[in-house]
C-alpha cells in the first residue's frame, strides 16, 4: 500500500506529471483534426477553420502572465487542480457548442480550455525543472515531452476513428445534397459525433483534478533558483532570455504547422480526406522518435546546443525537400519535421530561463506566452497559401524560422551561454548540486538535515 510519504517522492511526482502532460497533449494536439471537423461541421474555408488553433494558442499569450500571478499566489498544486477544472469546463462547453453548430461559442470554449492548459503548464513545469540540476533538466523535460507527444499520436487516431469517421463519404454526400436543408442536416449529424468524445474527456479531466487535490503533493509556491545567481541582487531578463523566448515562439509556430496544418496540406495536394485526417499522427510519431534520439545522443555524443543546431539544419533540409516534392512524399517530409521539433522546448526553455533565480516563475510565464507562435505562424502560412501555393507558403514561413533558431544557438555558443553538459564549470556544478539538494528537501517536506 502506498503511503503519504511515498507520494511525496520525486518519482511519484514525475509519474503524475507524465499523466498530466499526456492530457495537455491530448487537448492541444486535437487542434489539427478539429480543423478538418470544423471545416465540414460549420461550413468554413481554410482561413476561418484555422481560427481554432489561433484562438487556442492566443489564450496562452493572453493568459500566461495573469495565470502566472495566480499560480504563484495559490501554489502549484492548487494551480494544477484549477487548470484541470478549466480544461474540463472548456471540453464540456465545446461539446455543447458543436452540438448546436455555434462556431463562436465553440471558439470561446476552446479559449477557456486553453486557459486551463496554460495554467496547468505553468504549475507543472517548475515541478519537473526543479527535480534535479539544470544540466539534466532537458532530459526530464524530454521524458515529459514523450508523454505529451504520445498523446499527439493517440489522440488524432482515436478522434479520426470516432468523430471523423467516414469523412470522405460525408464530404461527397454534402456536395451531392440537392438543397441547403439536406446539407445542414448532414452537417448537424456529423457535428453530433463529437459530443461523446469531448464529454468523456471532460469527465476524465475532472477525475484528475480530484486526484491532484487529494494526493499529499508538496506545495512549491516559490521556485528554487535554477542557477547560483547573485544572492540578494536584482535579477533581470537578459538578452539570452528574450532571444530564447523568441526562438520558442518560432519553434511552437513551426510545430503547429507540422502538427495542425499537415492534414490541410495533404488535402490541398489532392490526397483523400479519409487519409489526411490521420496525418497529424505522422508528425507526432516523428516527434517520439526525436525525443528518443535526443535522449540517446545527449550528452553521450553531442552537447544539447550542438544536437539542437544539427536538427535545425536537418529541419531546413526537410523543409526544402517538402517544398520541392509533391503528393505523399511532400507530406512525409513535412511530418519528418516532428523529429526536428521534439527537443526544441526541452533545450530552449532551460537555456532561456537560466539565471532567473527567484523570478523563474515569472520567466516561465513569459516563455509560455511564446506558445502564441502556434496562433500566428499557422495563420500566416494559410494566408500566404491563399495567393501562393501551399508548398511555397510552407517554405517561406518554416525555413527562416529554423535558420533563426540555428543562429541563436550559434550566438549562445560564442557567448558561452550554452547549458553545460560535459565540461560544466565548477560553479555551475555546485549550483546544480544545490538545486538537486533543495528540490529533494522540498519534495520530502524537510530541510533540517544537511545533505551535502
Amino acid at each position: 500500500m502506498t503511503t503519504a510519504s511515498e507520494l511525496r517522492t520525486p518519482g511519484f511526482v514525475l509519474v503524475l506529471s507524465g499523466v498530466l502532460f499526456f492530457f495537455i497533449g491530448v487537448m492541444t494536439w486535437l487542434n489539427g483534426p478539429l480543423v478538418a471537423f470544423a471545416r465540414i461541421a460549420f461550413s468554413l474555408d481554410d482561413n476561418d477553420a484555422f481560427l481554432i488553433p489561433s484562438v487556442f494558442y492566443a489564450a496562452h499569450f493572453l493568459g500566461a502572465l495573469p495565470l502566472g500571478v495566480l499560480a504563484d499566489k495559490i501554489g502549484s498544486v492548487r494551480g494544477m487542480s484549477l487548470g484541470l477544472v478549466l480544461m474540463a469546463a472548456g471540453a464540456a462547453c465545446f461539446a455543447v457548442s458543436a452540438d448546436f453548430l455555434a462556431f463562436g461559442a465553440a471558439l470561446g470554449s476552446l479559449f477557456l480550455l486553453a486557459l486551463g492548459v496554460t495554467l496547468l503548464g505553468l504549475a507543472i513545469n517548475p515541478y519537473v525543472a526543479l527535480l534535479g540540476g539544470l544540466g539534466t533538466a532537458s532530459r526530464r523535460i524530454a521524458i515529459m515531452g514523450l508523454f505529451n507527444k504520445a498523446a499527439g499520436v493517440v489522440a488524432p487516431l482515436m478522434f479520426g476513428a470516432t468523430a471523423l469517421r467516414s469523412l470522405g463519404a460525408l464530404s461527397a454526400s454534402i456536395s451531392a445534397a440537392p438543397d441547403s436543408r439536406m446539407r445542414d442536416a448532414l452537417r448537424a449529424g456529423f457535428a453530433g459525433q463529437i459530443v461523446a468524445p469531448y464529454v468523456f474527456l471532460a469527465v476524465i479531466l475532472l477525475l484528475l483534478a480530484v486526484v491532484v487535490s487529494v494526493a499529499p503533493l508538496p506545495q512549491l509556491s516559490h521556485p528554487v533558483p535554477l542557477t547560483p545567481a547573485a544572492k540578494g541582487g536584482r535579477i533581470r531578463f537578459g538578452r539570452t532570455f528574450w532571444l530564447g523566448t523568441g526562438c520558442l515562439f518560432l519553434y511552437v509556430g513551426v510545430e503547429a504547422i507540422a502538427g495542425d496544418a499537415i492534414g490541410t496540406y495533404g488535402d490541398r495536394l489532392g490526397l483523400p480526406p479519409d487519409a489526411t485526417k490521420f496525418f497529424s499522427s505522422l508528425t507526432f510519431v516523428a516527434m517520439v522518435a526525436g525525443y528518443c534520439g535526443g535522449m540517446a545522443f545527449i550528452p553521450q555524443v553531442l552537447s544539447q546546443r550542438a544536437y539542437l543546431a544539427s536538427v535545425c539544419v536537418l529541419g531546413m533540409g526537410l523543409t526544402v525537400a517538402a517544398s520541392f516534392s509533391s503528393g505523399m512524399k511532400s507530406v512525409l517530409f513535412m511530418g519528418g519535421l516532428g523529429f526536428c521539433d521534439a527537443m526544441m522546448w526541452p533545450i530552449l526553455y532551460p537555456l532561456a530561463i537560466r539565471g532567473l533565480g527567484a523570478r523563474t516563475l515569472q520567466g516561465t510565464a513569459v516563455a509560455v506566452m511564446a506558445v502564441s507562435g502556434g496562433a500566428v505562424l499557422p495563420k500566416l502560412f494559410i494566408w500566404l497559401a491563399s495567393f501562393l501555393s501551399f508548398r511555397v507558403s510552407f517554405l517561406t514561413v518554416v525555413l527562416p524560422s529554423y535558420f533563426l533558431i540555428f543562429a541563436y544557438l550559434i550566438l549562445c555558443g560564442r557567448e558561452r551561454d550554452d547549458l553545460p553538459v560535459r565540461k560544466a564549470s565548477s560553479a555551475a556544478v555546485r549550483g546544480s548540486q544545490r538545486v538537486g539538494v533543495a528540490s529533494r528537501r522540498a519534495f520530502r517536506g524537510r530541510g533540517s538535515r544537511d545533505e551535502t
